[in-house]
């Protein structure tokens, strides 16, 4: 071999022997170097996180963590802008309805020095979580804190002024309990809504709880690895069912899709029923300080073998861009530990998705709810939430306004899906 190539393999050589030193001495945390962690969130201020920080420095106290907050509206484009400028966080939380969209800026969590398997994922939490943030490589991309799922509200009032004692379970409840509460005037108006249902722009969480049902009749929507898209026959059930609630000509119809907001229309006891989630709770109450309602599971379908609602959260993860990736895994890990995940539950309202906190009995009603929807909630693969939304909301108006049947919209459905996927 000559030696001008033998000199070009060293060098060569030496500078992939240096690329995984500098890459290791990122990815192994210094213990006693200085480290700043800047991490992103959405909802929460520094005050909500001021505890867990000094927890963590009592524990790495050579790390310091900057927190920002920022409403969900704008946080997304704020990220990815700040991430594509070279500027973002070490940490951040991501939306597991963005997780196709964005999995390229996560650093996955590393194996050899944080020894976090998928399968002692899928002992930690539950199966919903893990089918979503165990991408199909293997590969973890964040770790879970807490989840929401929707649920069902009523009016008591409403309900005991009409007799009804028994309180819906399945769909084939609430069809039937709405019928009979729903209100039509000679006219065609409607006067009370038994359900405030069967829109999209008009009926909050419209796209939560289409996925639910499509979920609930069994279409995965998406492929896991989102090689193509489903959409089947039972997507077209689903889709009837749903729009059932605002077609005028449907034994179901209870609210017109040019109605007010749905959580408006129960808040105001103009209907009897409506689908939000735990986070509504208090603003029903604040506008309405006189309503006397309860919660309920989000309903299922009758003889339902694999019972199932559509989840929601954000989870911490770190980025590919971080330069210290070890320390920022360490700090997103003990943000999922039982204590901190405990505290998070506890301050936020929100559902637990470690198994060891779900085997504790909650103390009140609305928790006991969302604990055991905690072990049916199932997420999707999302291409792009945004689109897919305004794709739903397409697929509802034109059923509504018979514009296409449910077959000829959810092929089109189907077929603008397809044109999503990476």
């Amino acid at each position: 071999m000559s030696r001008p190539l033998l000199i070009i393999i060293a060098i060569i050589g030496l500078a992939l022997i240096l690329s995984v030193i500098l890459f290791m001495f990122g990815l192994r945390p210094n213990t006693n170097a200085p480290v700043t962690l800047e991490f992103w969130g959405v909802g929460q201020d520094e005050v909500f996180w001021r505890d867990t920080f000094f927890r963590f420095r009592a524990a790495f106290p050579n790390v310091t963590v900057n927190y920002r907050g920022f409403d969900e509206k704008s946080y997304e484009a704020t990220l990815i802008n700040r991430l594509a400028e070279g500027k973002g966080p070490d940490v951040f939380f991501l939306k597991n309805s963005w997780i196709l969209t964005h999995k390229d800026k996560v650093f996955p969590l590393p194996q050899d020095f944080l020894t976090f398997t998928a399968s002692d994922f899928q002992n930690t939490f539950t199966d919903g979580v893990a089918e979503e943030l165990i991408l199909p490589d293997g590969k973890i991309v964040g770790l879970p804190l807490a989840i929401d799922t929707p649920i069902l509200f009523y009016n008591k009032d409403i309900f005991n002024s009409a007799g009804i004692a028994a309180l819906p379970q399945t769909w084939d409840d609430v069809v039937r309990i709405s019928q009979k509460l729903t209100k039509i005037s000679p006219a065609g108006d409607v006067i009370k809504s038994g359900i405030a249902l069967g829109g999209f722009q008009n009926v909050a969480h419209a796209f939560e709880i289409v996925s639910s049902l499509l979920l609930q009749a069994g279409d995965q929507i998406v492929k896991r690895d989102a090689s193509d898209v489903i959409l089947g026959a039972r997507a077209i059930d689903a889709f009837s069912f749903y729009t059932s609630f605002a077609d005028p000509g449907s034994k179901n119809f209870s609210l017109p899709r040019q109605a007010e907001n749905s959580l408006d229309a129960f808040t105001e006891e103009k209907a009897a029923m409506a689908i939000g989630f735990a986070q509504d709770i208090q603003t029903i109450r604040e506008k309405n300080p006189h309503i006397s309602f309860g919660v309920l599971p989000f309903p299922q379908q009758n003889g339902a073998l694999r019972p199932a609602v559509y989840q929601r959260y954000f989870f911490p993860t770190v980025s590919r861009m971080s330069h210290y990736q070890g320390t920022a895994w360490q700090f997103v890990h003990f943000l999922a530990s039982q204590s901190e995940a405990r505290t998070f539950v506890e301050k936020t309202g929100r559902a637990p998705v470690r198994r060891d906190l779900l085997a504790q009995t909650p103390g009140v009603r609305e928790q006991e709810i969302l604990h055991a929807q905690s072990l049916i909630a199932r997420g999707w693969t999302v291409p792009d939430e945004n689109i897919a939304a305004r794709l739903f909301g397409d697929t509802v108006n034109s059923i509504l306004s018979k514009s296409a049947s449910p077959k000829e919209a959810v092929a089109r459905l189907r077929e603008q899906m397809r044109l999503l996927l990476p």
